[in-house]
C-alpha cells in the first residue's frame, strides 16, 4: 500500500489468536476438535430448542467478522494491516466517527499510563525507595524536550495504525465491536445503490467498484464496498485484498493530512535539535522520548516519500517549452480554422443568394409555361410543340441546376459543422491549458487574503468594504480613519505597524495623514496613494500591485 504504517503491535501467532477468539465466543480452547460445529449440531438436534436471542446472533456475527479478518492478517501480514487501516480511516472520517476514535484513543492512553504507573510503583518497591510515589505517573511522561512537554502525535498516520491494531488485535475485541457497530451506523446513514440479492451479481458489483476506485476514491463507494463484502460474510476478503495491493486507498483530503503530519514531524525535529544543543547525552527518562520522536519523524518522512513518488508516477510531466510549443500550434491552427470558416461563410452566403435567384427564375419559368399553355389553342400545333419542348428543356435545366445547388449547399453545411466542432474542441483544449485570456481579470477575489489593511480618508468605512471583502480581507483586519481629525505620529506608526497595506485617500482631507503615513511605511509594507475617494481606483491599485503578472 501507499501508506506504510509502523508500530502495528499485533500478534502473528495463529493458534493464540484463534484461542482468544474461542474464549470471546464462550468456548474453552483445546477441549474438543470443533466446538463451533458441536454446538451447532446440538442446537439442530434439540427438539424443543429455544430461539437464539438477537443479541447472541449479533455477538456471533461480530466474532465471525473478527475471525475472518484475523485469518487474513495471519496470511498476508503487515500489508493487510495497512489495507485495514486505510479502509477504516475512510469509513470513519466524519466528525462523529472522529470523536469516537478520539475517545478510544484517550481510553487506550489512560490504560497505558496506568500500566506505566504500576510499573513505576513496582520498580520503586523493588528499589525500596524512601519516597512515596503512590498514584504518581512515570516521570517519563513529564520530561521536557526543547523546552516543551513531551508531545504524543495524533495525526492521521497514528490514527490508521490505531484503528488497524484495534480491528485486528485479539485482545481488543470490545473495541472491535464498537468499531463494527459504528461502521454499521455509517452504512445505514449513507445512501448507496441497493445490494443485489444474487451472489454473482454482488461479485460483479465488487469488481465494478474496484475499477471505479482506481481512478477516484469516494467514501460512498468504499461504504458500498464494505456492504457488499458484509453481505457474503467477507467471503471474498482475501481475493479483494490481493486486487487492491496497488490501489492506494486514501481519503480525498489525504494530501492535507500529510501536510499536517509533515509539520508535526518538523516541529518534533526542531525540538530534538534544540534539546541536543542544550544538553547531550540525554538522561535516562529522555531516551525513550528521543526514540519515540525519531520513530515518529521517520514514519512521517517515509509517508512523505511515498506520497511524492505516487504523485510523480500518476501526474504527467510537461515542460514549459512543450507547453509553449503546443500553445502556439493550437493558436495557429485555430487562426487557420477561423479564416477557413470565414471563407466558407462567404461561400455559403453566395450560394444562398444563387439558390434564391434560381428559385425566382424557376417561378418565372413556371408562369411563362402557364402562359404558353394558354396560347396553345391559338397557335400552330407544330410551333406550339417546339415552344413547349424548349420551355420544358429550360425548366429541366433550371431544376437540375437548383438540385445541384441544394446538394452543394448541404455539403458545405456539413463541412461547416465539422469545422465548428473542431473549433470548439481546440477552444476547450486552450481553456484547459489556460491559454485564453482571463475573463475575470478585473476581479480582485482572494488577492488580499490574510492581509491587514488601514485606510485614511475617503467618504466612509462602508464605501471600500465591498471591494476589500471581495479581495478576501476579514472584517477584523480592516481599519478606517476619517481625514478631518489628525492623530499623532506615534499613533499613526502604531496603526500602520500592525498592517500590511496602508491606503491614503487625499480627498476628504486625507492628505492630512500623507506625510505621517509615508514616514511609517517599512520595506515589507505597501502604500496606496490615491488622489480621489472612489472604490474603483482602490480596485485598480490592488490589481496593479497584487494581480497576476502577465
Amino acid at each position: 500500500m501507499l501508506n506504510p504504517l509502523d508500530g502495528l503491535n499485533l500478534s502473528r501467532s495463529q493458534k493464540k489468536n484463534f484461542d482468544e477468539l474461542e474464549k470471546l465466543a464462550g468456548f474453552s480452547p483445546n477441549k474438543g476438535k470443533n466446538m463451533v460445529s458441536q454446538l451447532a449440531g446440538d442446537l439442530v438436534n434439540k427438539k424443543n430448542a429455544k430461539p437464539v436471542a438477537k443479541q447472541d446472533i449479533e455477538e456471533n456475527r461480530f466474532w465471525n467478522i473478527h475471525k475472518r479478518f484475523a485469518e487474513s492478517y495471519e496470511k498476508n501480514g503487515r500489508a493487510f494491516a495497512l489495507f485495514v487501516g486505510d479502509l477504516l480511516d475512510i469509513m470513519l472520517s466524519g466528525p462523529v466517527q472522529s470523536e469516537l476514535v478520539s475517545e478510544m484513543i484517550e481510553e487506550k492512553i489512560a490504560k497505558f499510563r496506568k500500566q506505566k504507573e504500576a510499573e513505576a510503583l513496582e520498580e520503586a518497591a523493588k528499589k525500596k525507595s524512601k519516597y512515596h510515589v503512590s498514584g504518581k505517573r512515570s516521570s517519563k511522561f513529564d520530561v521536557e524536550i526543547g523546552g516543551e512537554k513531551r508531545i504524543f502525535c495524533r495525526h492521521f498516520i497514528k490514527r490508521k495504525s490505531f484503528l488497524a491494531s484495534l480491528f485486528l488485535g485479539s485482545d481488543e475485541f470490545p473495541s472491535f465491536k464498537k468499531l463494527v457497530k459504528q461502521i454499521d451506523t455509517v452504512c445505514k446513514q449513507t445512501k448507496t445503490e441497493e445490494i443485489p440479492l444474487n451472489e454473482e451479481k454482488r461479485k460483479e458489483a465488487l469488481d465494478k467498484i474496484l475499477g471505479e476506485l482506481r481512478y477516484e476514491i469516494k467514501p460512498v463507494d468504499v461504504i458500498r464496498f464494505w456492504k457488499l463484502l458484509d453481505a457474503d460474510n467477507f467471503k471474498y476478503l482475501d481475493e479483494i485484498f490481493n486486487k487492491t495491493r496497488n490501489l492506494n486507498l486514501v481519503r480525498p483530503t489525504f494530501y492535507d493530512d500529510v501536510d499536517k503530519a509533515y509539520r508535526d514531524a518538523k516541529k518534533l525535529l526542531k525540538l530534538l535539535i534544540q534539546d541536543v544543543q542544550s544538553e547531550f547525552p540525554p538522561n535516562e527518562d529522555k531516551q525513550e522520548a528521543y526514540e519515540d520522536y525519531l520513530k515518529d519523524i521517520l514514519e512521517v518522512y517515509t509517508h512523505h516519500h511515498f506520497v511524492l513518488k505516487h504523485f510523480n508516477q500518476t501526474r504527467p510531466n510537461i515542460s514549459l517549452k512543450d507547453f509553449e510549443l503546443t500553445k502556439e500550434e493550437l493558436q495557429e491552427k485555430i487562426g487557420e480554422m477561423r479564416s477557413e470558416s470565414d471563407k466558407l461563410k462567404e461561400q455559403i452566403n453566395k450560394l444562398i443568394i444563387e439558390r434564391d435567384e434560381a428559385k425566382a427564375e424557376t417561378r418565372a419559368i413556371k408562369i411563362e409555361n402557364v402562359e404558353i399553355k394558354s396560347k396553345l389553342s391559338k397557335l400552330d400545333p407544330v410551333e406550339v410543340r417546339k415552344q413547349l419542348s424548349a420551355a420544358e428543356a429550360k425548366v429541366n435545366a433550371a431544376t437540375k441546376e437548383l438540385k445541384e445547388t441544394l446538394e452543394e449547399d448541404a455539403t458545405l453545411r456539413s463541412e461547416f459543422r465539422k469545422l465548428d466542432n473542431e473549433y470548439q474542441d481546440l477552444t476547450s483544449k486552450l481553456r484547459q491549458l489556460n491559454a485564453l485570456p482571463d475573463e475575470k481579470a478585473a476581479s480582485v477575489e482572494g488577492l488580499l487574503e490574510g492581509k491587514r489593511i488601514v485606510i485614511f480618508g475617503g467618504g466612509s468605512r462602508e464605501q471600500y468594504w465591498p471591494t476589500l471583502k471581495e479581495a478576501g480581507v476579514k472584517e477584523s483586519d480592516y481599519e478606517w480613519y476619517d481625514g478631518f481629525h489628525t492623530i499623532s505620529l506615534a499613533r499613526t506608526n502604531e496603526i500602520v505597524g500592525r498592517c500590511d497595506i496602508a491606503a491614503v485617500m487625499t480627498s476628504y482631507a486625507g492628505h492630512l495623514y500623507l506625510f505621517q503615513v509615508r514616514a511609517c511605511i517599512k520595506e515589507n509594507q505597501t502604500l496606496f496613494l490615491i488622489h480621489n475617494s472612489g472604490a474603483g481606483t482602490l480596485r485598480t491599485e490592488i490589481l496593479n500591485t497584487f494581480g497576476k503578472k502577465k
